[in-house]
């Protein structure tokens, strides 16, 4: 049995949350121990093999991250890129956040946005306008209404839900509108498009989770702080009254620390929580309430001269978006993103041949031997249902057990299930253990 130290911290989960949060702790000089399992994945694609997905200039906690894991590697090819809206009439229409001071950047994109009817942008930038001048509220009801709902209530249309918010609510949170928090929408667009210019433009970051993120913090964790340890069974976690008092393997061994930061996928974490603590505090009850929403996902490596990152939102019958990156000298990688529901009833060869007909489209100068491969990837935990009443349910990272807080994506964090939440979320256990290291009581 290993005895608590001081600055002692346990981590069940090693993977981008996880990892996060040891990277950060380790500069403060504690000592970490990281536990794994094979079945312990961070999901909403934030896995190893997953693109390191596009960032908008609002998420600064990944940006920090980056940069830091950065400063000693090679210069890396990461690119601004604009929003991009494929319309069913087969023209690109770009978002392009202005450079204006204040609210005259939004302004000015607005209006020279051409993917809104001028009518749709006239009652929008109407609306906001009354909001600011406090002539009119936003409806205090709105986490109980969805998106589609707030945006018909404030004049857009049917066309402009259909071929532009809903494809922006998709790509942002991955919830269509008609399932989608009003609350959360309003959010997220007061976030990204309502501040400061830098904040709704676009970074084509290169590489992956693990190239980014996994493989340079694991490198510049120090062995004499760290110990590292795979298990091949669920360990079991044993409480006090309102603490956590240790960690069983099932070796025999049992590890203690002074915090323990559970970065793990809800699933997971309440599978190994003690019913009593699930039936009697509602932290933990509300957890099975939450739902994950899937997404297919058709990748593509082909022959092509074009090497510029994009991004590309797409009509959604039944491809959402299309992200394309450099493969190599000649050939880029194309991924075309779905609901889960739009492909459930095809085979891998209907896949295959509708998502090569999308991207055919999308590009027309291509053809369909310029192809080379292709993976089909189906993801069942890719975001999390952000439906009206979601937002109570989302736990804060500081959980009624004193000694013991909750990272992951899915918590409460004031962003979708994406990069910028797991890394917030890391963030924030961090600078709650260095605040209260001398007394976690």
């Amino acid at each position: 049995m290993t005895a608590p130290a001081s600055q002692t911290v346990l981590i069940l989960g090693a993977g981008l949350v996880g990892l996060t949060v040891a990277y950060h702790l380790r500069r403060e000089d504690y000592h970490v121990t990281l536990l794994d399992h094979p079945k312990w994945r961070d999901g909403f694609w934030l896995n190893p093999s997953d693109p390191v997905p596009v960032l908008l200039g609002c998420y600064r906690e990944s940006q920090r991250l980056l940069r830091s894991l950065d400063r000693h590697a090679s210069r890396r090819r990461d690119q601004p890129i604009p929003l991009e809206f494929r319309l069913s009439d087969g023209r690109h229409v770009f978002y392009q956040s202005g450079r204006l001071p204040g609210a005259f950047q939004w302004m000015m994109s607005l209006f020279n946005f051409q993917g809104l009817a001028w009518q749709d942008r006239w009652r929008l930038f109407s609306h906001v306008e009354q909001i600011w001048e406090q002539a009119q509220t936003l409806p205090a009801d709105l986490e109980n209404r969805t998106a589609d709902e707030w945006l018909a209530a404030t004049g857009q249309s049917l066309e402009a839900r259909e071929r532009i918010w809903g494809r922006l609510a998709h790509w942002l949170t991955g919830n269509d509108l008609a399932r989608l928090s009003a609350a959360t929408f309003v959010q997220l667009l007061s976030t990204v498009f309502l501040s400061e210019a830098s904040d709704a433009r676009l970074i084509a970051v290169s590489g992956s989770i693990e190239e980014r993120f996994l493989a340079p913090i694991t490198q510049s964790l120090p062995h004499d702080r760290m110990e590292f340890r795979t298990l091949t069974n669920p360990p079991w976690l044993r409480f006090d009254e309102n603490r956590m008092r240790d960690v069983g393997l099932h070796d025999g061994t049992t590890l203690c620390a002074q915090w323990y930061v559970l970065a793990l996928p809800h699933q997971q974490l309440r599978a190994l929580l003690p019913e009593r603590l699930l039936t009697r505090l509602a932290y933990f009850a509300h957890m099975p309430d939450l739902t994950d929403l899937g997404e297919f996902v058709v990748q593509f490596t082909c022959r092509s001269s074009t090497q510029t990152p994009r991004l590309v939102l797409l009509p959604g019958h039944p491809f959402c978006q299309i992200t394309v990156t450099q493969a190599g000298p000649g050939e880029i990688v194309c991924r075309l993103s779905a609901s889960a529901t739009t492909l459930e009833n095809m085979n891998d060869d209907q896949v295959r041949t509708t998502a090569i007909a999308e991207l055919l489209q999308v590009f027309p100068n291509m053809k369909s031997e310029d192809v080379l491969s292709h993976t089909i990837i189906q993801e069942p935990h890719a975001s999390l249902s952000l439906a009206p009443g979601t937002a109570r349910l989302r736990p804060l990272q500081r959980s009624p057990i004193r000694n013991m807080l909750v990272a992951g994506a899915w918590t409460d964090t004031g962003w979708p299930t994406n990069l910028e939440s797991a890394v917030l979320s890391s963030r924030r256990c961090v600078e709650t253990i260095i605040g209260r290291v001398d007394n976690p009581d």
